[in-house]
């Protein structure tokens, strides 16, 4: 089925409307799964900040996580649920997002999250600053006609990882697994490389300009890791017809408070089916950051045995 496209003069008049990016903007590197090791990864995201991992997930795998979660998505309206101008915004006014993939996707509970690749290059990236766990999982679709997001870094959810500027070690790495293809049309997710280096403080973010933006286009499944320095943005959805979905999947050092509350409303009896690792990132065990004796815990011992599993 074609696509229609929205012209320039169709999107909505705000400062966050769609433009043509200038010819020759960096490109992100990319790199095929599988062909690479977690290490090689890793150094492409300290060089530039983020990586492309093509093939992240097979077409099967996209094919039945998909028709897991679409009739939750589909039932979801966009839109921010907080009365909050700026953070209405940054959501999206016809943007959904979805979020508790755990619960609604045996596929993403399964395999998705506890990927050999995915604790890989986390184990990797946390290597020097001890436990890691699971901040969010959820969809982003964007709608036709939304306008791009404003710039941001991720490791703004926590103002002293940002506070510690550009050459503290990475708070957080979010995979942005690709549902569908995503294209400069439909709001695929712009970045500017190398953006994870600017000399930010708390004060000044040094956010940049659009201009200054690569479009990072992804076939389904592909996903693009990125860490929490550098400075992107969800694209401008130019169609009159289609939904971007992209899923963030997003890690951040276990010293900083996950985004949802997997404990208080994930099903315990699920969870005690899950792997180990997977119980650990989603909070169901003590864990242990750079320099401490442990978070998650209940008179000093491992939350496991509170637990009894």
């Amino acid at each position: 089925m074609a696509i229609e496209t929205i012209t320039k003069s169709e999107m909505p008049t705000t400062a966050a409307t769609w433009f043509p990016l200038p010819e020759g903007n960096p490109t992100m590197r990319r790199v095929k799964h599988n062909e690479v090791d977690a290490k090689e990864i890793v150094r492409i995201i300290h060089d530039d900040g983020a990586v492309v991992i093509e093939g992240l997930l097979t077409p099967d795998q996209v094919a039945r996580y998909n028709a897991e979660i679409a009739p939750a998505l589909e039932e979801m309206h966009p839109g921010s649920l907080l009365d909050h101008e700026q953070i209405q915004v940054f959501h999206g006014p016809n943007t959904k997002r979805l979020s508790n993939m755990t619960t609604l996707s045996k596929t993403f509970r399964q395999e998705i999250i506890d990927s050999d690749t995915i604790h890989a290059v986390c184990d990797e990236l946390f290597r020097n600053t001890g436990d890691y766990w699971l901040s969010t999982s959820q969809v982003m679709s964007i709608g036709p006609g939304s306008p791009r997001q404003p710039l941001h870094r991720d490791q703004n959810n926590w103002f002293p990882a940002q506070a510690m500027g550009p050459g503290a070690p990475e708070s957080a790495i979010a995979f942005l697994l690709a549902q569908d293809d995503t294209t400069e049309e439909n709001g695929a997710t712009l970045a500017i490389p190398k953006s994870h280096l600017w000399p930010f403080t708390l004060e000044d973010g040094k956010l940049g300009s659009y201009e200054q933006c690569s479009i990072v286009e992804l076939k389904a499944g592909d996903a693009l890791a990125i860490g929490g320095k550098i400075v992107h943005s969800g694209g401008a959805n130019r169609t009159k017809d289609f939904w971007r979905k992209v899923t963030t999947i997003m890690f951040c050092n276990s010293a900083f408070a996950q985004e949802e509350a997997f404990q208080i409303f994930l099903d315990r009896e699920l969870v005690k089916q899950l792997p180990e690792r997977v119980k650990k990132v989603l909070g169901f065990r003590t864990l242990y950051p750079m320099n401490s004796p442990g978070l998650n815990t209940l008179n000093n011992d491992e939350i496991s045995t509170f637990l009894g599993w």
